[in-house]
C-alpha cells in the first residue's frame, strides 16, 4: 500500500497552488511599472474600495441580469431544439449548419455585427446566446444518444408514463451531459457578455467599468474587475450545477 503523504490533502494542494501564483503575481509586479502591473496587495485594496461604492453592484447586477437572461434563453431554446433533433432526422439536418457556424464565428466578430442589429444595452443578451446555445445544443444531443435502447424497450414492456420514462430512463443518461454543458458555458456567457459590453459600452456594465479602468491606466481597477469576474464565474457556475442536481434528486425520487 502506497504510503499517505501530506499533499494527498486537498486543502494542503489548494494552499500550495494559491500561495505559488500570489508569489508570483507578487513577484511581476515588482519587476514591472506599477502604472502597467498592479500587485496583489493594491488589487486587494482598489476592490476593497470599489465593494463600497453603488457603482460597483449596480454594474454587477445590469451584467449579471442581461448575461443570465441570454444563458437561460439560450438553455431553454437549446434542449428544445436538441430534443426536436434527436426525434426528427430533417431538423437536426436543417440545424447542423447554424450550431457549426456559432461554433466557428469568433466571439468578437459576432459582437461587431451584432452591434447593427441590437442596442448596446442588449448586446450581452445576444452574446451570451450566441455562445451559450451550441454547447447546450451539442451536450443534449450527446445525451440523448447515449440512452440505453434496451432501457428504452424495458420502459415500453412495462408501459410507462412519458413522464415516468422521463424521469427513470432519459433523466440519468442526459443529467451528466447536461451538467458538463453548464459548467462550461457558464464562465463563457460572462467572459463573452462582458466583452460585447466593452465594445458596445452600455451604461452601468461590468464591461464599461473594465475600458474606463483600461482607458485610465488604473490597473488595480482592472485587476479588481478581473477577479470579480471570476469569481462570479465560479460562484454561479457551483450554484448552477447544484440547483441542477438538487432537481435530478428530486425527480429521480419522484419515479
Amino acid at each position: 500500500m502506497k504510503a499517505s503523504t501530506i499533499w494527498d490533502k486537498r486543502w494542503v494542494r489548494v494552499i500550495a497552488a494559491t500561495v505559488f501564483w500570489l508569489g508570483l503575481w507578487q513577484a511581476v509586479s515588482l519587476a514591472l511599472p506599477k502604472l502597467l502591473f498592479a500587485g496583489p496587495a493594491q488589487t486587494v485594496q482598489s476592490l476593497f474600495s470599489m465593494i463600497s461604492t453603488a457603482d460597483f453592484w449596480l454594474s454587477i447586477g445590469y451584467s449579471i441580469g442581461k448575461i443570465a437572461g441570454g444563458f437561460v434563453l439560450a438553455f431553454a431554446l437549446g434542449c428544445l431544439l436538441a430534443i426536436l433533433a434527436h426525434r426528427a432526422m430533417l431538423a437536426r439536418v436543417l440545424l447542423e449548419p447554424a450550431v457549426q457556424i456559432m461554433k466557428s464565428v469568433p466571439v468578437a466578430c459576432f459582437i461587431v455585427v451584432a452591434l447593427i442589429w441590437v442596442r448596446s444595452a442588449w448586446i450581452s443578451v445576444l452574446t451570451a446566446f450566441f455562445v451559450v446555445f451550441p454547447v447546450v445544443y451539442i451536450n443534449l444531443q450527446q445525451g440523448l444518444t447515449s440512452v440505453d435502447a434496451k432501457m428504452l424497450e424495458m420502459a415500453r414492456v412495462f408501459r410507462l408514463s412519458g413522464g415516468k420514462r422521463f424521469r427513470a430512463v432519459y433523466l440519468p443518461a442526459v443529467v451528466p451531459y447536461v451538467l458538463g454543458a453548464c459548467r462550461v458555458s457558464v464562465g463563457m456567457a460572462l467572459k463573452a457578455g462582458v466583452a460585447g459590453e466593452i465594445i458596445g459600452l452600455p451604461r452601468w456594465s461590468i464591461g464599461e467599468q473594465l475600458y474606463l479602468s483600461k482607458l485610465y491606466l488604473n490597473t488595480a481597477d482592472l485587476f479588481a474587475w478581473s477577479m470579480t469576474i471570476i469569481a462570479l464565474s465560479l460562484l454561479l457556475e457551483k450554484l448552477l450545477v447544484y440547483a441542477a442536481m438538487v432537481l435530478q434528486k428530486k425527480w429521480g425520487a419522484a419515479a
